[in-house]
């Protein structure tokens, strides 16, 4: 390689670094200066809905266990052999009122009644011939009386005998009664219409006086025991000892799966007294008929069956004027954010009637038009800039 090759390789690369700086350098030189732009803040992103004033029916929500109206044990008075039983007397069966559910042998109080039909009639006759006599010894008395006497002397008359013998009559009335009592307990009906709950009878057993033989519960009506807060009660009419005001309706809820069945109800008492642990005052709702054995289709609804456990919705007292807004939007200190005309926030303190599940009752310090922020924002102040969600955007 020659001298004027060598010197071209360690030129080039000189001559070409210089025209690259001569050129950044005019380039920079000749650049336009940009200009400073104000940056414009568009406000936090956040939900917002109106506030409305509206009537609202206050709904109480309550849990308890479905129990019967009334429930009794079958207790027997007399003695005996069981001779028949009502064709499934077993448990769960149901029963109307008046029904025969079993019954004793009832040979012994049949015989009874007669003997003592028999000596009625002999307490009857008895009175009758005591009668006779005293009749005939007055008679006899009056012939023969002195002249001082102004009355016979009572046993001359039958007097105490006539007593004695009314005496035997009464009792042998009442014996009567007694016994046709015992031949009437030997056939037990149903008092009213009922479920067996429990049993223990069966043919040729027998049995004591005394003895519980089952159970049974009424099926008109069912009760619920619901427990409540005390700032609850206020809310709802409950009956009072006197008082023919009826109580506020409620709403028997069941959820099973996929399905919600409903049943009618409707507050009847109080039980009068707070529970010492959980400090919550007991209710009591009434549902006519739970089993529906009065409805037509009840073969496609579900009953209302003893020791199920159930929510309750009361419909409470109408509140009129109102603002309901969701629960999350109320803030500390009974406050709530609330977005301007000028899209700023403001912060406004505001009456709260009642704080439910899901939503707060707002009375006062809200206006009709409001705009209630729902979104949370950390260190929000007063005249902060917001911005509401559009159609398409998210929070």
């Amino acid at each position: 390689m020659g001298a004027k090759q060598k010197a071209i390789k360690i030129i080039l690369p000189i001559v070409i670094l210089a025209l690259g700086i001569i050129a950044m350098r005019v380039l920079i030189l000749n650049r336009q200066v940009p200009q400073r732009q104000a940056r414009e803040n568009p406000g936090a992103l956040v939900k917002v809905i109106k506030a409305e004033r509206q009537d609202r029916q206050l709904q109480i929500f309550g849990t308890g266990t479905v129990q019967p109206e009334q429930e009794v044990t079958i207790t027997l008075q007399v003695n005996g052999v069981i001779n028949k039983v009502a064709p499934g007397f077993t448990a769960g069966a149901f029963f109307r009122k008046g029904e025969l559910l079993f019954a004793v042998e009832s040979i012994d109080y049949e015989l009874a009644v007669e003997r003592a039909k028999a000596s009625l009639i002999r307490a009857e006759n008895a009175i009758i011939i005591i009668e006779s006599k005293a009749a005939v010894a007055r008679q006899e008395w009056e012939r023969l009386k002195l002249e001082d006497e102004t009355e016979p002397n009572p046993l001359i008359v039958y007097g105490p005998q006539y007593e004695d013998a009314k005496a035997n009559r009464d009792a042998a009335v009442a014996t009567l009664k007694q016994t046709e009592l015992d031949l009437q307990r030997t056939r037990i009906t149903a008092p009213f219409n009922c479920l067996v709950r429990s049993e223990e009878v069966g043919e040729g057993k027998y049995v004591r006086a005394g003895t519980n033989v089952a159970m049974i519960a009424s099926v008109d009506a069912a009760e619920i025991v619901i427990p409540l807060p005390l700032d609850d009660l206020r809310w709802l009419s409950i009956p009072r000892q006197g008082n023919s005001a009826k109580g506020s309706p409620a709403t028997v809820r069941l959820e099973v799966g996929t399905n919600l069945y409903e049943w009618q109800g409707q507050l009847v008492r109080s039980l009068g007294e707070v529970d010492m642990r959980s400090r919550m005052a007991r209710l009591v709702v009434k549902v006519d008929d739970p089993y529906g054995l009065h409805e037509r289709e009840h073969e496609n609804k579900m009953s209302l069956e003893l020791g199920m456990f159930v929510e309750v919705l009361f419909a409470g007292e109408v509140l009129t004027g109102v603002i309901e807004i969701p629960r999350m939007a109320l803030r500390e200190d009974s406050s709530i954010w609330v977005m301007d005309n000028e899209q700023k926030l403001r912060i406004k303190h505001v009456q709260l009637v009642r704080l439910e599940k899901q939503s707060a009752l707002i009375s006062e310090g809200l206006q009709d038009g409001d705009m209630v922020v729902l979104t949370a924002l950390p260190g929000g102040v007063d005249g902060m800039k917001l911005r509401p969600v559009s159609k398409g955007e998210s929070r």
